[in-house]
């Protein structure tokens, strides 16, 4: 009896994204091996998080990296970070202590669910611009009344309202006030892992269960040695603030092999393999001619992987198909009443087979 039946809990196919509700994405089996290994010895984790970093950096081109519980838990150590500047003292007073710093820049464009972490070290967003407009001004005015830091959150969404990355580095750096860029599912390109940082971003954060294909509990936060030294030095598992950031070490160990594993994958031949899929798909679904079948090239975010959208016709409801297919357990994508949309990021040949024959039947009989 397996784990799924010992529970009496559903397995799925996930053709929507890595989405944490689903268990974001799928571990290899050689990520599982090195979690297998470092789970059967203790280690010293201050050595394995030291040891580990630099691993990473070098694989990613950055001076320094740190492996945290996930995105959410970077966003919490980096603005803590940011705040107490290497003090001991000010870190122990975190979430509180009046007399600090804490204002964190935050574009209102950007603004989104995931800053509450930085809320939940102590800080405190400084909201500028809306969401047509962020003016160089009202960056340069938040900065002169003092900032702990600037938070920039990568996403494409947010691309209209927003200052380039490259002009709010620049005004952050004359105050010498860092950048903090949340780039969580930022991935593919994976250019990504050092282009920003490369730009001069002083910390960037990436989820390590998304498409780096880690441990779901995992983030990485690159960046300068002068705040990666401080993260090790105030993260988990030191009391404080960010004790609830702790991570394993078979997270530790995990996200390792998956960046490793990542890095080795040729970019333009996973593309190629996620494009069959998407084309495999669409020969079964656009059969019937109620369907419009179109491949989008890159993700919800912006990331360079092809998704397959149909476009339904007359009598058909994307919200009516989504939870047919949800009760099949199957999980898809959908946007308003009349697109929905497969991504193959986490789909096997046989499970896109499954998938397209499951939601073709199902437009038939609707």
């Amino acid at each position: 009896m397996d784990m799924f039946e010992a529970l009496g809990v559903h397995k799925y196919i996930n053709a929507h994204d890595t989405y944490t509700v689903y268990g974001g994405s799928r571990m290899t089996e050689k990520t599982l091996a090195a979690m297998n290994s470092i789970a059967a010895h203790f280690v010293d984790f201050a050595e394995l998080e030291a040891a580990a970093g630099r691993r990473i950096a070098q694989l990613t081109r950055n001076e320094d990296a740190y492996v945290t519980n996930g995105a959410a838990g970077a966003i919490q150590l980096a603005a803590a970070v940011c705040m107490c500047r290497g003090d001991d003292y000010r870190y122990m007073r975190l979430p509180n202590g009046e007399d600090l710093c804490r204002d964190f820049v935050v574009m209102r464009c950007q603004h989104n669910a995931y800053d509450k972490a930085i809320e939940g070290a102590g800080g405190r967003i400084v909201e500028i611009g809306d969401a047509d407009e962020t003016l160089p001004c009202e960056l340069e005015g938040a900065l002169k009344k003092g900032a702990a830091g600037v938070f920039y959150f990568a996403s494409s969404l947010y691309a209209r309202g927003s200052m380039p990355l490259e002009a709010v580095i620049e005004w952050a750096h004359r105050f010498d006030t860092p950048v903090i860029v949340d780039a969580a599912a930022q991935l593919p390109p994976r250019e990504n892992l050092w282009r920003f940082t490369e730009m001069g971003a002083d910390m960037v954060i990436f989820s390590g269960g998304k498409t780096l294909c880690g441990p779901q509990d995992s983030g990485l936060i690159l960046g300068r040695e002068r705040w990666i030294s401080q993260c090790r030095r105030f993260g988990a598992p030191a009391h404080g603030v960010c004790r609830s950031c702790k991570t394993s070490r078979e997270a530790v160990a995990g996200l390792v092999a998956a960046v490793e594993q990542y890095l080795a994958l040729d970019p333009e031949r996973e593309y190629d393999r996620l494009l069959r899929l998407d084309r495999w798909m669409e020969e079964i679904l656009c059969r019937d001619d109620r369907c419009r079948c179109r491949i989008v090239p890159y993700g919800p975010v912006g990331q360079s992987y092809p998704r397959l959208f149909l476009d339904l016709g007359e009598g058909l409801t994307a919200s009516a198909l989504e939870a047919g297919m949800r009760n099949k357990y199957i999980y898809i994508g959908r946007e308003g009443e009349e697109t929905l949309y497969i991504s193959p990021l986490n789909l096997t040949e046989e499970e896109a087979d499954t998938v397209a024959r499951t939601l073709y039947q199902l437009i038939m009989e609707g």
